[in-house]
């Protein structure tokens, strides 16, 4: 399937919306309500607005989102503005006071520390103890209550978190900048070995060496 694709930032911008939001709208939510007569709690499950493999898909640890996603957003945001949906107006409002909320100190935001360190929420929330698209190159994972907590069901990471992520980026650049091994072919004789890694690089090595030491002789 073909199509402009969108990233999670991209979508959280276009709707105005936070990364815990959209993944409610990709994954559902349950939510228990204590009811004041009875004095009993009642849950209640609502299904994913965003379907998998048909509005969004993974590539890699990063979540992609096709152009069905924002068609079901944009209706979901016109029928809000129309008032007939009252209980997403009460969504909306509760949004609007936790982002007001005052964090303590050592106490980040995900979008926040994505910003800093050039990240997607996406990969942060993936290198959460919880997660289960985690990195299989990467063993520091975030685990819950120590570098992260809940708070009225928002992420909210500590500064140990920070350290873990920036790790973590600083991981991905460091193999960007390593060349990727070549692969050579020694003849000697009428036997050919092929060399593969550091070995082929000290092979190259050697003959660059040899070669400059002849340009220096003529």
């Amino acid at each position: 399937m073909s199509g402009k694709t969108y990233n999670s930032k991209e979508i959280c911008e276009m709707f105005n919306i936070s990364a815990p939001r959209l993944l409610q709208f990709r994954k559902g939510q349950s939510v228990k309500i204590k009811t004041s007569e009875e004095n009993v709690v009642k849950s209640y499950k609502f299904e994913p607005l965003l379907e998998e493999g048909k509005d969004w898909y993974w590539d890699g640890s990063e979540v992609v989102f096709r152009q069905s996603s924002v068609t079901k957003l944009s209706k979901r945001k016109k029928y809000n503005k129309t008032g007939e949906n009252k209980s997403s107006e009460r969504e909306r409002r509760r949004r609007e006071r936790e982002e007001k909320k005052t964090l303590n100190e050592g106490e980040y935001t995900v979008q926040e520390i994505a910003d800093r360190l050039h990240i997607t929420v996406q990969k942060i929330y993936s290198l959460r103890d919880i997660s289960t698209n985690k990195p299989v190159s990467y063993k520091n994972y975030l685990i819950q209550n120590k570098d992260w907590k809940y708070d009225d069901g928002k992420v909210i990471l500590f500064l140990s978190a920070k350290d873990k992520i920036k790790g973590y980026v600083d991981l991905l650049k460091d193999k960007e900048e390593v060349p990727k091994a070549k692969r050579i072919a020694v003849l000697i004789g009428t036997k050919v070995f092929h060399l593969t890694g550091d070995a082929a690089f000290r092979v190259i090595d050697l003959i660059e060496h040899e070669q400059q030491r002849k340009k220096v002789k003529q």
